[in-house]
């Protein structure tokens, strides 16, 4: 009986050892998992498709690749409000890090299911977010749910009726087809009402529930006399695009779009977005997010990098409808009279590649911190877009040091040697390089309005060479803040420098948000470095509250001065300027001016690539930073409230 019970323990014991080895054995060969990503489109329709193919290239562009750091799951209802909201249910419920959705449908139901789950949410490709009854506000960038970040695509809906009548100017009656059901086609259905009554224009409506019923809808159109048909951005109806346009066709009728590229498919012209470029920019928030940033402190922005095309054979079809010479140089995209097409290179992250290392010039009025980063975050950008320093372009830089005189001067000298594009950071440096680069490629960075500037009209309105990127200050933003944590702030003061455009701009921006507020502020001009600290202390001796500091080159080289006279009389000390905390700043809040010069190298890379500066709109730079140090404040007598604290991108005590 021994030997029987030594033999079963001994062999309990193999077993075991055995199972423990293979267990140890399966451990250390398996991979480790890798974070999920759930890609969720509505429909396979073209702009979502190609909003796909952006993000996933924003994604890699940051270091997530598909089964090499990131497991993406690609989700697509078909149309289907039933397999959109299971969907949802089960990507909201599921393993994913960050969920990522493509169009309004899409994002409507994510939001809904991810109400309890609250998992990080990025979405792209949605016409206007605030209409679409999920938290997010039209008036405040900041105001949405925590969890919750992402761009608007707005169509410009006006710009493409002003198109259409400048083609055709006796143009009077034009039909639109819609799905009342979904909210981005009643917000562009708004802007074509109001839009048409400016223009003189009589507007034709007719609705669809589903994409069957786009032919019969498209026939009752015709049958009214329209002159032509606008293509909104309606999911229902693009996935009938083809019938819409070979119905009305036979009936003689072209379409206009803000839907590129339906030109292929037909229509006249095509203004509207890039949606790979739309879709590149959400796979970068989305891996910032993945890398800690939170949805919380992201603006919820319109944008809308254009792009136009037009179809010359289609136009051939339609009498009265010929698309003047003028109108075809500035597309990025032509389909000729003989069906060949022209198009402008597209160019995407990591393929910028030249014959020869591009001449980039580069001008600022002054050093200062902001163009230290914007200058960082541009070198960074480059690098993403593919651009390799030395061996795709060669960046020259010059700096005035704070001297308008030589800052013309460098201008003279930076178009002397014929560059490829002209990058000014700053206000100072776009006007001097506007004035004088007027027959180059001029790409601008770090300004904060180029309206208030005299260089251009609006973002679509201006310079055929110029384009760029703003850094405008949150100054409602700031006093929001202000008003619900510090409510007892009612008379605020700053500095502003008259010699700074954009100063004065910011100064005026601060006492027309103040006042919708009923809060009072005191202003102090000072034209030059030496008469900053008399000026700061003279501002502390006004019946002030605070200051809350507007951004400008004089101020952020100054800051110091601004620090030491708040303190000596103890008044709280705010910025607009997020890099002011190392120089006693208590709150920042400003824009992100690496990523500003990020966004900045995009822009020169499309233009290296071929792309005209007349087709790049001008957008804000739309990443905000929002910070406090405890001992800035303590140093002011300022109490930090711990539930302001938490809503912040950087809390630092040093």
């Amino acid at each position: 009986m021994p030997d029987i019970l030594r033999r079963l323990f001994l062999g309990c014991f193999l077993i075991t050892a055995g199972a423990a080895i293979l267990l140890v054995s399966d451990k250390t060969g398996r991979k480790p998992k890798l974070p999920q990503v759930a890609l969720f489109q509505h429909v396979s329709q073209t702009i979502l498709e190609e909003g796909a193919e952006g993000v996933i290239a924003g994604l890699a562009a940051a270091g997530y690749v598909d089964g090499e750091t990131i497991e993406l799951r690609r989700y697509n209802a078909e149309g289907d409000a039933g397999t959109s909201n299971t969907i949802a249910r089960d990507i909201t419920s599921g393993p994913a890090a960050i969920l990522i959705t493509l169009s309004t449908p899409s994002l409507q139901a994510v939001a809904n299911a991810n109400r309890a789950t609250r998992k990080n949410h990025v979405f792209a490709l949605v016409t206007d977010p605030a209409s679409t009854g999920v938290g997010i506000s039209r008036t405040e960038p900041l105001d949405h749910p925590a969890w919750l970040a992402g761009y608007g695509t707005l169509q410009p809906v006006e710009k493409a009726f002003k198109i259409a009548q400048e083609i055709r100017p006796s143009l009077k009656k034009v039909g639109i087809l819609t799905n009342a059901a979904e909210t981005n086609s009643e917000a562009q259905l708004a802007i074509a009402r109001r839009v048409c009554g400016e223009l003189g224009i009589e507007l034709s409506e007719m609705t669809v529930e589903n994409s069957a019923g786009v032919a019969e809808a498209t026939g009752a159109l015709t049958s009214r006399g329209v002159e032509a048909i606008f293509l909104p951005g309606d999911v229902t109806v693009l996935v009938a695009a083809d019938t819409l346009v070979a119905t009305a066709g036979k009936a003689g009728i072209p379409v206009f779009s803000v839907i590129p590229p339906n030109v292929k498919r037909g229509v006249l012209f095509d203004i509207g977005a890039n949606y790979t470029e739309v879709g590149f920019a959400a796979g970068k928030l989305a891996a910032e997010i993945l890398k800690g940033r939170s949805p919380a402190s992201v603006e919820i922005v319109n944008y809308v990098p254009e792009f136009f095309a037009v179809n010359e054979q289609a136009a051939a079809r339609f009498p009265g409808w010929t698309i003047p010479p003028e109108m075809i140089a500035r597309a990025q995209l032509v389909i000729r009279a003989d069906g060949t097409t022209r198009e402008s290179p597209k160019p995407t992250p990591r393929q910028a590649k030249r014959s020869a290392p591009a001449n980039v010039q580069l001008l600022f009025y002054m050093e200062s911190i902001p163009v230290e980063q914007g200058l960082a975050g541009f070198r960074r950008g480059a690098t993403q877009w593919g651009m390799e320093e030395g061996r795709d372009y060669n960046l020259h830089i010059r700096n005035a040091q704070g001297d308008i005189a030589a800052l013309n001067a460098l201008v003279d000298a930076a178009v002397s040697e014929n560059p490829d594009v002209v990058v000014p950071f700053s206000t100072p440096a776009l006007q001097a390089v506007a004035k004088k680069a007027k027959d180059h490629s001029i790409v601008f960075g770090l300004v904060a309005n180029p309206v208030a500037a005299g260089v251009v009209k609006s973002s679509t309105d201006k310079p055929a060479n110029i384009t760029g990127i703003t850094v405008p200050a949150p100054a409602a933003e700031m006093l929001d803040l202000l008003q619900k944590y510090y409510p007892q702030i009612q008379r605020i003061g700053s500095l502003y420098c008259p010699a700074e455009a954009n100063s004065v701009d910011l100064r005026d921006m601060l006492l027309e948000e103040a006042a919708k507020r009923g809060m009072a502020v005191e202003t102090i001009a000072v034209a030059t470095a030496g008469e900053l600290p008399d000026a700061a202390m003279a501002l502390v001796a006004r019946p002030i509250d605070a200051i809350v500091q507007i951004s400008d080159n004089l101020s952020t080289s100054g800051f110091p001065a601004i620090t030491r006279a708040a303190r000596q009389v103890g008044k709280p000390l705010f910025s607009l300027n997020s890099t002011t905390m190392p120089f006693g700043a208590a709150v920042v809040l400003g824009r992100d001016y690496e990523s500003a010069g990020e966004d900045t190298a995009e822009l020169v890379g499309k233009v290296l690539q071929g792309a005209s500066p007349a087709s790049l709109a001008i957008v804000a730079s739309p990443q905000l930073i929002s910070g406090a140090n405890l001992s800035n404040a303590k140093a002011l007598g300022l109490f930090l409230p711990p539930e302001m604290l938490r809503g912040l991108t950087i809390v630092e005590d040093k």
